[in-house]
């Protein structure tokens, strides 16, 4: 979607807006700085020091994405890296697509000003196909944040204060037995810090020549076991530039503010969390898109004894997107509840079950061109699921579940998993899985209706069916010495039944299952501890497509219809402690050339120097995009220039 931005920033003398010069803000913070230094009486305290942990210590991070239990990120059966808080801080990265580009296992693109593509082993989309990146789940604190009109992911209405963030979990390949349809190729899981990590004051402001921003929070408790946070932030980032040199007119600004409560007791444990946010997006020549939500979550967990544990967990999501001008709108209302207990029977053997079931209760503002029919539904999406892992000796374990989901569209579909983990020692391990995933039909799939003029063009289908995989991998997690730690993934993907655009007897088309293939590539990521100041993180995706339309398919569109992606993508990361108050972190990233439509690899470059001017106050420094003036990641006219940028930002924390 072509949105419509306010024009680059020029000299005021001709009416229009100009961003804060970045100078200025150099001059104000470093001002800041010396008085900080000058009336603070207490020592200087270290920033985010590499030595702060080792990596003994992140292989043996918590993560609970993989068995949706509490396991160390060594043991982990899957192909799973994990974003630490200190990597979030260290990137000075200012939204959750940027922080997930250090996620070596994910492939995120930016088409504008406000729009991402997230993907993982493929399948990134084609939108001159209308082909959208739906094989990805994206959860904030459990809760899904993808659309079921389409199966994907509203980028710019999924936020979070980054500060606020503990890790994200990213996995590549199927986590459809724990997760549902639609983690398909992959799931973010972010998790927030709890709400007692998060006392005191914290106070944020950034500039640059392509952003501003602000973040306030507050947070303490109410009693020895009740802790709370508030938080409040705000952005405005300006037009990317089309291909000659003239603004997108795509510019957008957001607000969002929320809370969380969290109680915790001998045996319960209770948390309570919500956000409201509104955006305004412009669009050439035409009016400004509004996005309205807000959400509420609540988790009661339960210790029924040593070997067991219960958790509830509800919430509700409201998503509103429209035009002032009724060119189209929708709301989305989302009901979801589900229960879950863990319990170990006897030493070597743990089992998780559990229920859901998910209301999404929708109704749409047709266009004159693009139709739902019927315009509103309330879908009912019910599953549950078993998991057992069983230690078969000492050194191998089994790990065996399935979900039985109940599609409104396509009433119920089998997910099995299968996986095995071998530890070789207490540093190395071997892991070996076999999945089933789906997408599931979405209105988009089954009720459009698309017109030109008078005319229908294409239609939903009825008779859509689940799009599949079975999806095989095999993968070896190290710790061959205190200085080096990796981890190395294969994979084997089978599709069937993807979504093609078929013709009828007579005109319209519409959509079908028509088109099956193979996927397979390698994922490596690693960390070498050169000193004890000094890390760097290599990470390298490979990714080969095979694929082919059924014998009786029409074949519109080819098999670019199946994503425009990269055979590989990779990164190199450096991060330095230089002294006890100043960082520097750079990284660089490569990417493939795109197949169709054609856009040459390029590279990109992104730095940030960190300084602890006193003990609340942090300065930093970050350039994106360094290598170039500018440059598309994906080809016009849906992708946008991305020019070089240079944000400074002053944190003070107490």
């Amino acid at each position: 979607m072509n949105k419509r931005k306010t024009p680059c920033p020029v000299d005021s003398t001709d009416g229009r807006r100009r961003g804060t010069p970045a100078v200025l803000w150099a001059a104000t913070a470093i001002a800041i700085a010396v008085r900080c230094d000058w009336v603070a009486a207490q020592p200087t305290s270290p920033v985010e020091e590499l030595s702060g942990m080792s990596l003994e210590e992140l292989a043996n991070v918590q993560v609970t994405s993989v068995s949706k239990s509490v396991e160390p990120l060594r043991t982990a059966p899957a192909a799973i890296y994990v974003i630490t808080h200190d990597d979030i801080v260290r990137s000075g990265a200012s939204s959750i697509p940027e922080v997930l580009r250090l996620a070596p296992n994910l492939q995120v693109t930016r088409l504008s000003a406000s729009d991402y593509v997230i993907s993982a082993r493929g399948f990134g989309g084609n939108p001159g196909d209308q082909s959208f990146s739906d094989k990805i789940l994206v959860l904030i604190d459990g809760r899904s944040v993808y659309s079921p009109l389409y199966s994907g992911v509203y980028v710019d209405a999924m936020d979070v204060m980054l500060e606020d963030v503990d890790r994200i979990e990213v996995i590549s390949g199927p986590g459809a037995t724990l997760w549902g349809a639609n983690a398909m190729n992959g799931v973010v899981n972010i998790i927030t810090r709890p709400a007692e990590m998060t006392a005191g004051t914290l106070v944020s402001a950034a500039g640059g020549n392509q952003e501003k921003n602000a973040a306030a929070r507050f947070g303490g408790k109410l009693d020895e076991d009740t802790a709370y946070r508030f938080y409040g932030m705000g952005f405005q980032r300006d037009a990317l530039e089309l291909p000659n040199r003239a603004s997108a007119d795509d510019a957008w600004s957001k607000g969002q503010a929320g809370f969380r409560i969290d109680r915790t007791g001998a045996d319960d444990t209770s948390t309570l969390q919500g956000d409201l946010y509104r955006a305004t997006e412009n669009q050439p020549q035409q009016a400004d898109l509004m996005i309205d939500g807000a959400n509420l979550l609540a988790r009661w967990q339960h210790r029924i004894s040593a070997q067991s544990e219960l958790q509830v967990q509800a919430y509700y999501d409201l998503t509103e997107r429209y035009s002032p001008a009724g060119d189209g709108a929708f709301v989305l209302r989302t009901y979801d509840v589900e229960i879950q207990q863990s319990l170990a029977i006897g030493s070597a053997q743990r089992l998780i079950w559990g229920a859901g079931e998910r209301v999404n209760d929708y109704e749409i503002t047709n266009t004159s061109e693009l139709l739902f029919i019927p315009p509103a539904r309330a879908l009912t999406l019910g599953n549950v699921f078993v998991q057992d892992t069983v230690a078969l000796t000492r050194a191998l374990s089994a790990t065996v579940g399935i979900k039985l989901e109940d599609d409104p569209y396509s009433g119920w579909s089998p997910l099995p998993d299968a996986r095995l983990a071998w530890k070789l020692t207490e540093t190395n391990q071997l892991w070996a899985a076999a999945s089933r995933a789906i997408r599931s039909p979405t209105p988009f799939d089954v009720d459009v209706v698309e017109k030109a003029g008078p005319t229908i063009i294409l239609t939903g289908n009825p008779s859509f069916d689940p799009e599949r995989v079975w999806a095989y991998e095999v993968g070896y997690r190290a710790q061959p010495a205190a200085t080096l730690s990796f981890s190395v993934s294969a994979f084997y993907n089978v599709y069937d039944d993807l979504r093609t655009v078929e013709a009828g007897p007579v005109f319209p088309f519409e959509w079908g299952n028509r088109m099956t293939g193979d996927t397979y590539g390698v994922e490596l990521w690693g960390n070498y501890q050169v000193t004890d100041w000094w890390r760097l993180s290599p990470g390298l995706s490979t990714l080969k497509k095979k694929f082919r339309f059924q014998p009786d398919s029409s074949g519109l569109l080819g098999i670019a219809q199946a994503g425009d992606d990269p055979s590989g993508h990779g990164s190199l990361t450096s991060s330095m402690d230089l002294g006890r108050n100043v960082t520097f972190d750079a990284s660089i990233r490569y990417v493939a050339a795109l197949p169709d439509p054609a856009l040459p690899g390029y590279y990109d470059l992104r730095a940030r120097v960190g300084w602890r001017a006193c003990k609340n106050l942090e300065l930093s420094v970050t350039g994106s995009n360094l290598l170039d003036a500018r440059h598309l990641e994906f080809p016009a006219p849906y992708g946008e220039e991305i020019t070089r940028s240079v944000m400074v930002q002053a944190q003070w924390n107490r």
